[in-house]
């Protein structure tokens, strides 16, 4: 006569429906954290995006405000050359001075106390 022996299955299947509704949540879970991190990637591309926008602007500005600055700097340095000054002097009515003439005080002419 043959005796077989056999093993039984060592997880019931009473743990084996739990372990399934514990990988059923697992999966919900991670499929939610999968969702929110790529969100959360998305929202910090765009920010860096507009940044890089922001920079870009601001050095624009930059170069613009410093061309600008150039030519003030070239047009000051032309109103102020020295004909410019004469012929300014010119339209005013301002007269050369020939002669300068003192004013003499004496030493007994001065106030004390």
């Amino acid at each position: 006569m043959l005796h077989t022996s056999t093993l039984s299955f060592p997880v019931s299947f009473k743990y084996l429906l739990v372990f399934k509704i514990n990988l059923r949540i697992f999966w919900i879970f991670s499929l939610i954290l999968i969702l929110f991190l790529l969100t959360f990637y998305i929202f910090q591309i765009n920010s860096v995006i507009s940044g890089g926008y922001l920079i870009q602007n601001c050095q624009k500005k930059i170069t613009e405000l410093s061309k600008e600055n150039e030519t003030l700097a070239i047009d000051s340095a032309r109103i102020n050359s020295l004909n410019n000054v004469e012929n300014r002097i010119k339209e005013l009515g301002f007269e050369k001075i020939e002669k300068v003439n003192y004013i003499k005080i004496l030493e007994n002419q001065i106030v004390t106390k």
